[in-house]
């Protein structure tokens, strides 16, 4: 839990012009849409939406499992990549992160990360014919790590917590 609220309060530095962060989810809708949906949420996933559901940086979304509007949210965007693309997603996967174009950051719920806390993630190319032997690469282990680099680490490349670019 501790590296869950480090990685909140980290977020949380991120000016209000460039980041917006959702409210928090309570647990019981987490598990009712779990239910629903008939699939596990990875335990680091469910502790971050459980203070902010859903996120993005510098345009960087991390869906929450209800969204600023439907189309982005956990629920819709898993429905819509499964049965209604071309190139549908396997059901273990959940896309939780679209690259902005058209390819997803998910988890891939058949596994799970060293300390079982996660899912690995993968990366989803939407328009690939992926096959039982040829798998969406793994980037990486954890949800955790996936935000630690791609939404905090890549923005802090080029701009400082309150969007100014780098020099």
């Amino acid at each position: 839990m501790e590296e869950i609220d480090s990685l909140v309060a980290e977020l949380r530095r991120f000016s209000p012009g460039i980041a917006e962060l959702g409210t928090a989810v309570d647990s019981q809708l987490v598990a009712q849409f779990e239910r629903e949906h008939h699939f596990a949420l990875p335990n680091d996933y469910k502790l971050t939406i459980a203070q902010i559901n859903g996120f993005s940086v510098m345009g960087a979304e991390v869906y929450g499992l209800y969204g600023k509007t439907s189309a982005l949210s956990l629920g819709s965007v898993y429905q819509r990549e499964h049965p209604d693309v071309f190139y549908p997603q396997p059901y273990y996967l959940i896309p939780f992160s679209s690259d902005g174009g058209g390819n997803f950051y998910c988890f891939d719920t058949r596994l799970k990360s060293a300390n079982e806390q996660s899912s690995p993630v993968v990366f989803w190319v939407s328009n690939y014919p992926y096959t039982e032997n040829d798998s969406p690469a793994i980037t990486n282990d954890s949800f955790l790590d996936f935000v630690r680099e791609v939404i905090i680490g890549w923005t802090l490349e080029e701009y400082d917590y309150e969007g100014n670019e780098r020099k």
